[in-house]
């Protein structure tokens, strides 16, 4: 709690402890490697119109403040431009385009980016990608939805779209490859398919494996996403990561 008797980290002179001089910098991590300005973290923004449309100003912001940015979930997967060779992303503008605006404005240090991953991301490779291709040092692991323990999903109203996603291994309902399908879709019966990422399957030996690989990859930093579920899977969380060693959790 507050006092109005003395100063903290500063002497008690009314001319001197002022707002001006209250510094906020602290560090993230299990080394204290991750520097920043100020206490704060951006969660995962991923492949969602809101976030695409409006990356220029959050990572040029993040990144002259000083804080750490995370690219959230499907943003590989959902890239029409991607390059996938043998199920693995090989080339993504998108995500190319996110990690280097944020790399290009960032200022002594401070902050970093973040990349995430959930299950359809992991099967291609984003992760890895991230680190070997685009200098990525920080990435995120992701447990049920995030902020919510079911899948995420999309409206794709194009044939053509719903068609790569489906190639890329998402979850598209109806199924877009079908022939039927395909007829009622072009015969205006319906108008949209939903995309659907699935829901990470948890276990302890799993996981520090997984964090172990990232590691081996060149990550220097793993953080873990999950959602305010039930308090045991909040202990399963805390024990799980302090046991991988990894740099923070984010509820």
């Amino acid at each position: 709690m507050g006092t109005v008797a003395g100063a903290v980290g500063i002497e008690a002179d009314s001319d001197r402890a002022i707002f001006p001089n209250v510094r906020l910098e602290t560090r993230l991590g299990q080394d204290k490697g991750i520097k920043l300005r100020l206490p704060l973290l951006i969660p995962g923004l991923g492949s969602t119109d809101i976030a695409t449309q409006n990356w220029e100003g959050l990572a040029i912001g993040a990144a002259l403040t000083g804080i750490p940015l995370t690219i959230g979930e499907n943003v590989c997967g959902m890239d029409v431009n991607a390059k996938i060779q043998n199920g693995r992303v090989i080339h993504s503008p998108d995500l190319e385009r996110r990690v280097k605006l944020y790399q290009k404005w960032q200022r002594d240090g401070y902050g970093t980016i973040v990349v995430q991953a959930n299950v359809e991301d992991s099967r291609l490779g984003v992760l890895e990608y991230a680190i070997e291709r685009l200098g990525v040092n920080a990435v995120e692991l992701k447990w049920g939805q995030g902020a919510k323990d079911i899948g995420g999903e999309v409206k794709i109203k194009s044939l053509e779209k719903a068609q790569l996603l489906k190639k890329r291994s998402y979850i598209v309902l109806p199924d877009p490859l079908d022939p039927a399908t395909i007829e009622e879709f072009k015969n205006g019966v319906f108008t949209e398919f939903e995309r659907h990422s699935r829901v990470g399957m948890v276990t302890e030996e799993g996981f520090l494996e997984t964090v172990t690989q990232l590691r081996k990859a060149g990550a220097k930093h793993v953080s873990l996403k999950t959602g305010a579920y039930r308090p045991a899977d909040l202990a399963r969380a805390v024990k799980f990561s302090s046991r991988a060693k990894i740099d923070y959790i984010t509820v």
